[in-house]
């Protein structure tokens, strides 16, 4: 019988690591690296190999740690949402269009009560929720009720970055949940509906062929061999290129993001200047009107002053 002992301390340190990312995922944006160094220094005290997975754990972004603190603290509102996302998909993919134009407004406020309770978590947390993370809480709860997968990071209070849909095919997920070597850890909480629910910590909810949880074993045969096993020279070389892809990947990933966040902020810049020039012509017709009521007084006043002028110049 071969040797299970390494498998038993991987589990032995993903359960460990589920139970560090619950609570440092459940820290306040600037509370969150000095948590994560704390949760290191935890495991190496306690001889864990966890450690170094927490501490390469990203710093979710505002709007993620919002959804995040909604999905502990406002279970109803995240299971309403998800509950209400299995129906679409499940009419969507009966193609039963009536039913869907039905649940229309249903989905409008199962939203706007998620961003709303976002808001007071956040508020409740001693924090303001910015228009702009309000947009991507929205955008979060859009891709929840679009995508499984999606609904799934959202109750995970994993999240990492905001998520979106365009409209079609599946949520980007990649980098938007607390992720290890071994994969994406979802823990799901009370009330959610991801798959898995139930499972506790540790669950995974990626599939087996990605390189998750599920599926980092390889598939052998009967003997536990492989047909034609690849050398070591090529195994090297195969994962020298497998990480410059990866480098390269990443490289576009951040590229693109703040490519993103510039043109947000842009955004906001414009709208910020539009609100002002319209506060602007506002306060301009109203002088204008001021203006012609005052000359319409002037011309009467004239008028009349004209009218005795003439009057007096008669009687003289």
């Amino acid at each position: 019988m071969p040797d299970q002992s390494p498998e038993t301390t991987e589990g032995v340190g993903a359960d460990a690591l589920a139970t560090a990312m619950q609570s440092l995922y459940a820290a306040a944006p600037d509370a969150f690296m000095a948590v994560r160094s704390a949760l290191v220094a935890e495991a190496k005290a306690a001889g864990d190999g966890s450690a170094g997975e927490i501490g390469k754990l990203r710093k979710p972004s505002l709007a993620a740690w919002a959804v995040n603190l909604t999905a502990r603290s406002a279970p109803d509102v995240v299971e309403a949402l998800t509950d209400l996302g299995a129906q679409m998909r499940s009419a969507q993919s009966r193609l039963e269009t009536s039913a869907l134009s039905a649940m229309r407004g249903e989905r409008d406020a199962a939203v706007d009560a998620f961003v709303r309770a976002a808001v007071a978590t956040v508020s409740d947390a001693g924090r303001t929720l910015s228009a702009a993370a309000q947009q991507d809480v929205r955008a979060t709860a859009i891709a929840a009720l679009a995508d499984e997968r999606a609904s799934a990071a959202v109750t995970s209070g994993q999240l990492t970055r905001a998520l979106s849909y365009s409209g079609f095919g599946e949520v980007d997920l990649d980098e938007a949940v607390a992720r290890t070597t071994g994969g994406a850890i979802l823990i799901i909480l009370p009330g959610g509906r991801g798959r898995g629910s139930g499972a506790g910590a540790g669950t995974a909810d990626t599939d087996p062929d990605d390189g998750s949880v599920g599926g980092r074993h390889g598939h052998h045969g009967d003997d536990g061999e492989s047909d034609e096993a690849p050398s070591a020279e090529d195994l090297e070389e195969a994962l020298a290129g497998a990480e410059k892809a990866l480098a390269a990947a990443q490289a576009g990933v951040d590229a693109a993001r703040q490519r993103a966040e510039d043109t947000r902020e842009r955004m906001a810049v414009v709208e910020r200047q539009l609100a002002k020039a319209r506060e602007a012509d506002e306060r301009a017709l109203g002088a204008v009107t001021d203006a012609v009521r005052a000359r319409k007084q002037a011309e009467a006043t004239r008028h009349t002053a004209q009218a005795a002028l003439d009057d007096a110049r008669g009687r003289d």
